[in-house]
Formats: structure tokens, C-alpha cells, sequence
């Protein structure tokens, strides 16, 4: 690609680079740093033509997901679901196809004038904010 020929790019980030769960510093903190780095290109490479955005799935019923799930008996896989339900207001997890179709859509012309953002994929997780652990909390 020449440096003045259109292009986009979009990265993969995630739920918890804005709502960390408990025990994923790690994860949030570098899913986090994709998104600054996000919009940092969007201003250094704009000029050229070249957009950048980032999509940020929430949970999503990958491979290793349904793995887990089979692996569980049925009883706890059905609590796991229905936990996971609970943590989205659309009421379930998402699909892999889903997370594509935005990115895609980021590719395409389509998306000719967006730049620099980070789009939920997540079923509204993260505007609910309800957290996968109850809160410990100590009375002193």
C-alpha cells in the first residue's frame, strides 16, 4: 500500500478494557492500551487516508467457550449460561459472526467517515456494568 492510498485497519479489544472484571489487570490494562494505540493512529494516519477503529467484544460463544460449556456437567453449564445471560441486556452471549459483521462494516466504504472509535459488540454489557463476581466487602 502507498503511504497516500485509503486503507483501514481495525483492532480487537475488549468489554474489559472500559469494566475489568476481578483477577484480569493484565488483560484490561493491554486491551486498554489497543485502545488509546486505536486513536492514536486514527490522528497520525488520518491524513493519509487510512482509518482506524477498534471493536470491542464483550462475551462471545467462541470454540473455547462452548469447550468449556461441554466439558461442565449439565447442571453448572446451565448456570454459567444463565449467568452470562444475566451480565447482557440482550440476554445472551454473542456470536462469533457478529463480532465479524462489525468489523466488516469498519472495513467497508460504508464506514468511509469513522475514525478513531471503539465499538461495543458486546449486547450492552458494558452499559449495564453488572460485575461476573459479587462485591466482597468487609464491615470495620
Amino acid at each position: 500500500m502507498k503511504a497516500d492510498s485509503p486503507g483501514a485497519i481495525v483492532n480487537i479489544t475488549s468489554h474489559q478494557a472500559r469494566r475489568p472484571v476481578p483477577g484480569c489487570a493484565p488483560y484490561a490494562t493491554a486491551k486498554a492500551a489497543v485502545e488509546g494505540l486505536t486513536r492514536a493512529l486514527a490522528v497520525e494516519y488520518g491524513p493519509r487516508g487510512i482509518r482506524v477503529n477498534a471493536v470491542a467484544p464483550g462475551s462471545i460463544a467462541t470454540e473455547r467457550y462452548t469447550s468449556l460449556l461441554a466439558a461442565q456437567e449439565p447442571h453448572t453449564a446451565q448456570a454459567v449460561e444463565a449467568g452470562m445471560r444475566a451480565l447482557h441486556p440482550l440476554g445472551r452471549t454473542g456470536l462469533p459472526e457478529e463480532v465479524a459483521a462489525a468489523v466488516t462494516h469498519l472495513l467497508s466504504t460504508e464506514a468511509a467517515y469513522i475514525t478513531g472509535v471503539t465499538l461495543p459488540v458486546d449486547g450492552g454489557r458494558t452499559i449495564l456494568g453488572h460485575d461476573p463476581e459479587p462485591l466482597q466487602t468487609t464491615n470495620t
